[in-house]
């Protein structure tokens, strides 16, 4: 967060007078090798956000001492909000935007963000939004998010008020992010 005086809620709704709407991606941690690879695909798709008056932001409960190791991991060089003690969840849940799952964690004071995706215009309109629920089927929350560039689609269909190519957005695997960790 580049505003050290200001609240995660207060950054948040500073970011969305400045933009025209804000792409939000919630991950885990630097330890967690499908959030790395999120973040690599949401990396991917920054600049077509931005050139659309878009705004990305990844926001993580992990505490700012792992966002360099998040960033040298994922080449992901965008704004990353650190807030630790789940404020902002807490507030995007209160507006009924998105509802963030908090799991606890060793290092995480006050709980881990789990993986969770929100596009939400300047007048709250969403755009898209998903939260993981985690389980054991998903590996307490790692696997089966929904492909960013599919969500992307969807959200720029929305933005010109019209109805997204994508019914169901596909999910992300395991497999490809052993993959991906493997081979690159």
């Amino acid at each position: 967060m580049s505003t050290q005086s200001s609240t995660p809620i207060a950054y948040f709704d500073n970011l969305l007078t400045r933009h025209d709407f804000l792409f939000v991606v919630y991950y885990r941690g630097h330890w967690c090798p499908f959030c790395i690879s999120y973040l690599k695909a949401l990396a991917g798709i920054e600049s077509q956000i931005t050139a659309l008056n878009g705004k990305v932001l990844a926001v993580t409960s992990e505490p700012q001492s792992h966002s360099a190791a998040t960033r040298k991991l994922s080449g992901f060089t965008g704004e990353i909000l650190v807030d630790t003690e789940n404020l902002l969840a807490a507030e995007l849940k209160k507006r009924g935007l998105l509802h963030v799952a908090i799991s606890e964690k060793a290092g995480y004071e006050h709980g881990m963000a789990q993986p969770s995706v929100l596009a939400v215009k300047q007048n709250m309109d969403v755009l898209y939004s998903w939260a993981i629920v985690p389980s054991l089927m998903n590996l307490g929350g790692a696997k089966d998010r929904p492909v960013l560039t599919q969500a992307w689609d969807n959200v720029q269909a929305e933005l010109q008020g019209k109805k997204g190519p994508y019914k169901n957005v596909s999910k992300i695997g395991a497999g490809s992010v052993i993959f991906e960790k493997l081979f690159g």
